[in-house]
This record gives structure tokens, sequence and C-alpha cells, in this order.
């Protein structure tokens, strides 16, 4: 646009006015929306311009043009309704050096548009502007200054347990007094609760999201824009429940009152594309905030979904395959190569079924991979159900004995532990207290003059550097006396849960998830040839080792329930 085309051409502006948080630091007046609209109106009217439209981005960083005031002044520009573009100054059109440039040197010359910064005295009409593209620079450079002290604060923040997303997780509302401490929201917290339920006594992820969407439960993306009027991301705004939903929150250890944060960074500060981290970079933070899902019940989904992880890297089959999944899945495994056991139906001559379990690398791939570890499917159900009922009568007749007869497995070298980590912890903690009287001792003597500071500050110094060390290890062993304390409330859990198996005549799907841990099956073990099986019951129940032959019209049994390779109790 030339000189002349100016003074007879008229003028229709597009006065464009943008603020983000990180433009603010302290100037919030100066930089305001309102300021920048008043200053550039006033700059129009004084010259006699007419304005076309007036764009405005509040809230968004100049690092992206992705931005709805000025895509829509874009697409004025190329419509030709536009041939002025006012801004404040270069940094309100943008803070990406090379983006701004691709406007100011080519898009606005190319659509006739006349750029005016009124602060940073520039205009494309004039020739002394050789000073814009340093300007574009340091504009750059302030953004990503500004980005680096906001990735710092927020890694700051996270570390001290504060939580620092925009959106709470399913289940928990940002605390009214504090955004961010995180309090439970009950209504979302028993679906919560369901889910780590239902998928603990055996149901998949599948069926439990069938389940819900057939009831009409809302996801967290509609349940969280019905509470707050805002629409989730695209990344998790599904109408219905899925698999990989119910999965990722069972996953989440938030449930249990962690802070788990920095999963992700921008890869750049130009733009907003995020990239999962290392979990080695990600920040969790124990105790954090109120748990919903209790220690017993995390520990035993996590579990099930490693077993159904492993099962399915393992090609576990199932020969004659339906759509059933049998009551053993991701339980029962091979003890020798570690790979699952497939699930084989067969027919008999009666027309009854017939199941059998067999080593899935053997099954595939023949004898030179493994042996078949074959079981037959109804002797280790009854030998399983009858040992579970065995305990259960014993727990009927006296709960009390059985479950400090299951306790006592360790014997004397679990008293003699627990004698041992008391009088530990006793001492770390006398000698704490010691440190503390002594250190304040120290500061009365300098204060009095009867220590030299070169004395005190070294003295001073190997009393912190030990205090640190005692506390941390009375924490660590407080940890540990406290997870071994759990087991006695882990043996009563089952306890109660085998009760219920005193009225089966078969194991069902959710008693075996509940109950069993891991069934591993071993090849022939001595001169008898019958097959056995090894069992483990529970997070801290024993193993129990069972030898059966390979009908179901007879069978012999033998348990072994080891809580220490030293300390063994036999059961016939």
């Amino acid at each position: 646009m030339t000189k002349t085309q100016t003074a007879i051409m008229t003028i229709y502006v597009a006065i464009y006015l943008r603020l983000s948080r990180d433009d603010q630091n302290g100037n919030a007046e100066s930089m305001s929306i309102t300021h920048q609209r008043d200053m550039l109106m006033e700059y129009c009217e004084e010259r006699g311009w007419t304005v076309y439209d007036i764009y405005i981005d509040d809230g968004f960083s100049g690092t992206t043009f992705e931005r709805p005031g000025f895509q829509r002044m874009v697409e004025d520009i190329k419509s030709g309704c536009i041939n002025v573009v006012l801004t404040k100054d270069l940094s309100r059109l943008g803070r990406n050096y090379v983006m701004t440039g691709q406007y100011t040197d080519f898009f606005f010359p190319e659509h006739g548009v006349r750029y005016v910064a009124v602060n940073d005295s520039y205009d494309s009409d004039k020739e002394d502007n050789d000073i814009a593209p340093f300007k574009n620079i340091l504009n750059e450079m302030y953004a990503k200054d500004i980005s680096k002290k906001i990735r710092s604060v927020r890694q700051t923040s996270a570390k001290q347990g504060k939580f620092m997303g925009s959106k709470p997780p399913y289940g928990y509302i940002k605390s009214s007094e504090n955004k961010h401490q995180l309090e439970i929201d009950p209504p979302a917290a028993e679906i919560v609760k369901r889910l780590f339920r239902e998928f603990a006594a055996g149901d998949s992820g599948r069926n439990i999201a069938a389940t819900l969407n057939i009831e009409g439960v809302d996801t967290p993306a509609e349940y969280y824009y019905k509470q707050t009027g805002k629409r989730a991301t695209r990344s998790d705004s599904s109408p219905q429940w899925g698999s990989a939903t119910i999965m990722q929150l069972l996953k989440n250890q938030v449930y249990i009152g962690n802070m788990v944060q920095c999963k992700r960074k921008v890869s750049s500060f130009k733009t907003k594309k995020r990239l999962v981290t290392n979990p080695d970079a990600w920040v969790v933070m124990e105790d954090t905030h109120m748990a919903i899902i209790e220690p017993y019940t995390w520990e035993r989904v996590q579990k099930r979904m490693e077993k159904t992880k492993r099962a399915s890297s393992n090609n576990a089959i199932q020969a004659n395959s339906t759509d059933e999944v049998n009551l053993f899945s991701g339980i029962i495994r091979c003890a020798d190569c570690g790979a699952a056991m497939a699930f084989i139906r067969r027919e008999r001559k009666n027309g009854a079924d017939k199941i059998t379990y067999r080593c899935v690398r053997y099954n595939n791939n023949g004898k030179n991979t493994c042996s078949p570890h074959t079981i037959d499917g109804e002797v280790l159900e009854t030998v399983i159900l009858a040992d579970v009922q065995h305990h259960a009568k014993m727990a009927v007749k006296d709960e009390n004995k059985l479950l400090n007869r299951l306790l006592s497995f360790s014997g004397r070298e679990a008293g003699n532990k627990k004698a041992a980590q008391d009088k530990t912890l006793r001492d770390t903690t006398s000698r704490i207290r010691f440190i503390e009287d002594a250190s304040r001792k120290l500061f009365e003597e300098k204060i009095q003059g009867n220590v030299p500071d070169s004395i005190f500050k070294k003295l001073f110094a190997d009393y912190e550097k030990e205090l640190t060390e005692l506390e941390g290890q009375a924490a660590d062993l407080k940890r540990t006396m406290q997870d071994e304390a759990d087991g006695k409330a882990n043996v009563q859990k089952w306890i109660e849960l085998a009760k219920e198996c005193l009225s089966l005549d078969k194991l069902d799907r959710a008693m075996a998830y509940q109950l069993i841990d891991q069934v591993e099956i071993h090849e022939q073990e001595d001169e008898s040839g019958l097959p056995t099986f090894v069992l483990l019951t529970g997070a801290t129940m024993p193993w129990m080792w069972a030898k059966c032959e390979n009908t179901a019209a007879s069978f012999t049994r033998r348990a072994i329930c080891l809580f220490a390779p030293t300390c063994i109790f036999r059961s016939f």
C-alpha cells in the first residue's frame, strides 16, 4: 500500500487486544484489556480512522496463534474487510518470533494490510522499522523465561503435595478454601469404590463399563460438565463408559491418597502439545489428601491388573474358544517357564465337558520349549475349594485360634524380629531426643559465650546430620512395622472371605480372585507320578502345595502352609 493510496482510501481498522496471565507481571492495570481498548480507540479517533471491529483474546498466550479472536481477525482480513491492524505493542500480536514475523512480513503485506504497534512506534508504512525484528526476539525470550519460571513453580508446588491440575480427578473436588487441596466428592467417590470393588471381585473392565452404561451412570467427563458447566478435553470426553476409562481410574494412585504429577510436559513453550514424561521424572507425594480406597483393595486390584497383563502377554489360549472367561484366568501359570496355562475344553464321549490346563508354550511350540504340566481343571478346583473350606471350618470353630496359628507360622524368628524392631525404634527415638536436648544446650552455651564459633558450628553440623539420618531411619522402621502389622488385617480379611465358601459346591470366579493370588503348576515331583501345584493365597497368606491324581473321582492332597522358608506347617 503506497502513501497516496493511504491518503485517499478509507481506513478500516481491526483493533486487536490480547492479555494472558503471564503478561500481567504486577502491571495489571496498564496491561488490561480495558486499558488497551481505551488507548487504541483514542488513537483511531485522533486520526479519523474507522474501527471495523475489536478482536479480543483474554487469557491466551502470545506463543501460539491458535487464538479465537486472532483467527476471526485473520478471516476478516482474507475477506477484504480490514486494511489496518492496530495493537498496543508488538508483544500483543505475539511472542513467537518466527510466527510474528510471518504475519508482519508476509501475511499482512500480501493482503494489503498496514500494521501499527503504537507503543513500539512501529508502522509498516514507514521505512524505519529495523528495530522490530529485535523487539520480536526479545518478546520471545520473555515468553521463554516466563515458561521456565512457571515450570519451576509447578515442579516445586508438586513436591509440596499441592494439586496443580485445572480439573480435579474423578471422585474429588478442589477445596473451596484452598484450590491446591483435594476433597472427596461423595457421589463420584461411591462410583470409584464400586469400580474397585467389582474389579477386585473378578469382573472385567468391559463388563463393568457395560453395566454402568446400562444404568445410565454419567461418565467422568459428563459428571464434570454437569457439576461445573465446563466441557472436558477431547481425550476424555467420550459419552460412554469404556474399559480403557475403567483401567485408567483403577491404576490412579490418587485414590489411596497419593499425588502423582508432572506426568506430561509441553514439547516447547511455543506450542501446547504435551508429551508423556519418563516415569522417573514424575513427582509422587504420599498422603496428600483423604483416600477413597483402602490399601487392601488397592493391592488386590493392582495384582489382578498385573495378572491380566501377564496372561495377555503370554498369549494364553482357550481351545474351542468362546466368550467365557475361565475360573483361573490370569491366576494360573507354569512353575517352570512362567507362561500362562492354556484353558482346554474337550467334549467327552458322554457329551460332558472335560477341562484341563496345559502350559501354553508347550501347547503352542512343543516339547522343546517346556513340558506339558497338564492338570485336570475339576480336580484343581475341588482341591482348592476343599482346602479353603477346611480353613473356614477351623475359623468357625475357633477364629482366634486359627488367626494366631496362621500368624505364628513365622515362629520364634518373627517374634524375635518384632522384638528387635521395637528395641531399635526405642533406641533410635531415645537418641533423637538426646540430640535435640544436646542441641538446645549447645545453643544456650553459645549464647552465654561459653562455646567458640568454630566448635559450635562443627558440633551443630554433626548433630544436624545425625538427627536427619536417625529421623529417616525411624520413619522407615515405622513404615515397615506398620506394613507387617497390616498383615494381620489381611489374614482376617482372608478368613472372612473363606467363611463365605462354606456353602459353595463350586468355587466361582469372584471368590477365586479374592482368595487366590497365584497358582503355579509343577511337573511330577516324585516317584508317584502325580502332578502338583502350588497355591499362594492373599498378600500375607501361606503357600499351599497340593498333590492330586488326574481324576475327579479320587484324589490325594497334601498342603504345606508356609510363611517363611524355615517355618512350615503341614496339614493332611
